[in-house]
């Protein structure tokens, strides 16, 4: 008998409605049913589940129903399923939710492929938010700060390894109604050697129930038995299996944010007393016991008012920094020189005895900026946007923008702003020196400046950059490029000037010969009529090796935003040999000398005799033409004078 791949374990207490649709999508799964094992664990349901799971099972193979009494909370079944499965993976599935019909094919192959310890495949909200990923990460360690799967996701609807789950003894918390599930997560995160994040297929469907009648949705357990039970041992997890440091504090912070401060919300405003009083000190003995000064630093100020509030005994502010946190306007920032605070109960009030660091947010202020115009204006790049320090207020605020050179010292370049509801700049781009500028926009409050690049926030309509053009540069031009980076989509523009940018944007549109067996080349440049004017050309054919040369016309017509060009030269008594085709570029003084490109094949130039044109190993076009013949007759009269 084949062994099963994975055990999918389901708790069921009064899920009558939904545990028939939860156990289709594993019957329904693309993995070969014999590597599924299904334990449905009962844990004293009272509204006919148990029988429902009964009827469901059977004569169903790899089905297994186990009835036990109520254990006070989902934590107890599941741990019942671990006992039983058999599985190389366990995978928990709660009986409101369901799979996609792909999942457990996907993350156990993930699994086999990277050998990791748990698989977290991409999640659905139905009826509530969820976290999601937005990449597929083969594997990762826990302790990677820039995924963060460890703060980001401690459900316990993953694919965990089971050898490591029994060699480690992990299990859930039971009889504490919710956060049992992070204590199991967590734990395993904790032991894991690898995680594979399975970003592009929908694994997991967590649906919310529509009676209201979820664990989570009634308020989650009591303060009691939530912290003794599941906040506290999350902690107690941490700083048993990682050192102090960067890992630990980070690890820490999310925990006291989202696991044990969560708790002065709505729900505590309308707790009875002695609720509120558990609450405060189950949430004071653990800040004393775990809450250092470098993680309470790292949390947002409501976060390090409570702590303090709590620690400090200061009940009044501590409903007040909760009222005001919940109210229905962000909490206003003001700036003080340098520094931006977070204006919640209790800021500079001698009787608090606050220090002004708790609420502190400049480090946490963000520049909110969006391009809402760009495209050019003659010479000039203009851009066009808004640019506002998050927070704070608007009329406080000065917007300015500057250009710096990437990857060089000292190239910084700052622009005249035009304000109205946003802001704007004009860009004479082709007069900043040779190199890759990047827009920056700099948004000030008193002495407190904010930096930020612009471009990656921008309205729909521009997306994408506005063509590369030759532009007026001092005496000469440039070829502006604008582009918006490839990994933060930021707004850069290269300038290169002179002939090598014209160079650049030089296009070669067809190629042939006139009836008379003249090379006629046409092309364009994107330009400005004002850079066109201080543009020439010239065409010519050199011979290989020297020993001669033949120049042509060029004539030129100019546009608002284009320069044509047909340049002309006459192949016709050539001398025999190989001639090259070029072109030369004059801007400003200074010129350039290029190979004409050639596409097409070898050919015979029309209506001229021994010259025909060919195309070059390096793709450019060259001219060859031959000797004439000496008839037999002129060769037997040369050899009797000889």
């Amino acid at each position: 008998m084949t062994s099963p791949k994975v055990s999918v374990v389901v708790p069921v207490y009064n899920c009558r409605s939904s545990v028939g649709r939860a156990l289709r999508s594993v019957f329904e799964q693309t993995l070969a049913g014999g590597l599924v094992e299904v334990i449905a664990v009962d844990d004293g349901s009272t509204d006919g589940s148990g029988e429902e799971l009964d009827r469901i099972a059977a004569g169903r193979a790899g089905v297994a129903v186990v009835r036990q009494p109520n254990s006070g909370g989902p934590g107890g079944p599941r741990n019942t399923g671990i006992k039983r499965a058999s599985g190389e993976y366990l995978f928990f599935l709660d009986a409101d939710d369901h799979l996609g019909p792909e999942a457990l094919e996907r993350m156990c192959a993930m699994a086999d492929e990277q050998r990791t310890d748990v698989v977290i495949g991409n999640y659905v909200g139905v009826g509530r938010g969820v976290a999601r990923f937005d990449t597929t990460i083969p594997r990762i360690s826990v302790d990677d700060p820039k995924t963060d799967v460890y703060g980001r996701s401690l459900t316990a609807h993953k694919l965990f390894r089971r050898d490591m789950v029994v060699e480690h003894g992990i299990r859930f918390p039971e009889g504490v109604l919710s956060g049992e599930d992070k204590v199991f997560a967590a734990h395993a995160f904790l032991h894991a050697s690898g995680v594979s994040v399975l970003a592009d297929y929908d694994c997991y469907y967590l649906v919310e129930r529509d009676d209201g009648s979820s664990i989570m949705q009634g308020g989650g357990a009591p303060a009691g038995a939530y912290f003794a039970e599941a906040a506290r041992p999350l902690l107690e997890q941490v700083v048993s299996h990682r050192e102090p440091g960067e890992v630990r504090d980070r690890m820490l912070v999310r925990h006291f944010q989202r696991d044990v401060l969560h708790r002065f919300n709505g729900r505590f405003l309308a707790a009875s007393e002695d609720e509120r009083r558990e609450t405060r000190e189950a949430v004071r003995a653990l800040c004393e016991e775990y809450l250092t000064s470098s993680v309470l630093m790292r949390m947002p100020p409501r976060h390090r008012l409570l702590a303090h509030c709590v620690l400090g005994d200061h009940r009044r502010l501590l409903v007040e920094i909760i009222k005001a946190a919940l109210g229905p306007e962000p909490v206003p920032v003001v700036v003080d020189k340098d520094r931006a605070f977070s204006l919640f109960p209790g800021f500079r009030d001698p009787s608090a005895a606050v220090p002004d660091a708790y609420f502190d947010v400049t480090d946490r202020l963000r520049v909110r900026r969006s391009v809402t115009a760009l495209g050019w204006d003659g010479d000039r790049l203009r851009v066009g946007g808004t640019a506002l320090l998050s927070m704070v207020d608007a009329a406080d605020q000065s917007v300015a923008a500057v250009l710096m050179r990437s990857k060089t010292s000292g190239g910084e370049h700052r622009l005249e702003v035009a304000r109205d509801a946003g802001f704007a700049v004009d860009i004479a781009a082709g007069s900043m020196p040779s190199g890759t500028w990047d827009l920056h926009v700099e948004v000030a409050s008193d002495h407190l400046v904010k930096e930020a690049r612009l471009g990656a926030d921008r309205v729909p309509e521009i997306d994408t950059a506005p063509p590369a053009r030759f532009v007026t540069s001092g005496m000469g031009g440039a070829a502006v490029t604008p582009f918006f980076t490839r990994e933060y989509g930021n707004l850069s523009f290269t300038v290169v000037p002179g002939p090598g940018g014209l160079r650049r944007l030089l296009r070669f549109d067809s190629l042939g010969w006139d009836e008379s067996g003249r090379l006629r080349v046409s092309g364009h440049v994107a330009a400005t009529r004002s850079a066109s004017a201080r543009v020439q050309f010239a065409i010519g054919l050199d011979r290989r090796g020297g020993g001669g040369s033949r120049r042509g016309d060029v004539e030129t017509l100019a546009g608002a935003d284009r320069l044509e060009f047909t340049a002309v030269v006459d192949p016709r008594g050539l001398g025999a040999g190989r001639w090259d085709a070029w072109m030369e570029l004059a801007v400003g003084g200074e010129t350039s000398r290029i190979r004409v490109p050639m596409a097409e094949p070898s050919s015979a130039v029309p209506g001229v005799r021994r010259t025909s044109f060919y195309r070059t190993g390096g793709g450019n076009l060259a001219v060859q033409v031959v000797p004439r013949r000496v008839s037999g007759m002129i060769k037997r009269r040369l050899g009797r004078t000889g």
